[in-house]
């Protein structure tokens, strides 16, 4: 495992606050994250496109949230999860959804602003 995927897993812990901690419908934040860790090399420029895993992943995430509040769970979960990825590019972050050819884009919302959704 490389090592930017413990520092992901382990920093992002420390400090959740309790709304980004909330699961979306049948996932925890911490099972959120594990789905789109896949997405790390893409979103930090180490390969051109995203693994299929990654897009699976955010389409599962998806599914699992549909609701506003659910939505907004996951995206804050998101948020947080992105915040601790060294040079995360924010225009692939940005545009992952459609990159993975996913119609909903709440995950990733323009400059990850979860309370506009």
């Amino acid at each position: 495992m490389k090592p930017v995927f413990v520092s992901f897993f382990t920093l992002l812990v420390l400090v959740f606050t309790v709304a980004a901690k909330e699961p979306s419908k049948g996932l925890t934040c911490d099972q959120e994250k594990t789905l789109v860790a896949p997405c790390v090399d893409f979103l930090t420029k180490k390969t051109d496109t995203p693994a299929t895993p990654c897009c699976e992943g955010l389409k599962k995430i998806i599914e699992s949230s549909p609701t506003k509040k659910e939505k907004k769970a996951a995206c804050k979960c998101l948020k947080e999860a992105a915040s601790q990825v060294p040079n995360l590019d924010k225009d692939r972050a940005n545009n992952l959804c459609k990159t993975c050819k996913i119609t909903v884009d709440f995950l990733f919302s323009k400059n990850f602003e979860c309370e506009k959704l």
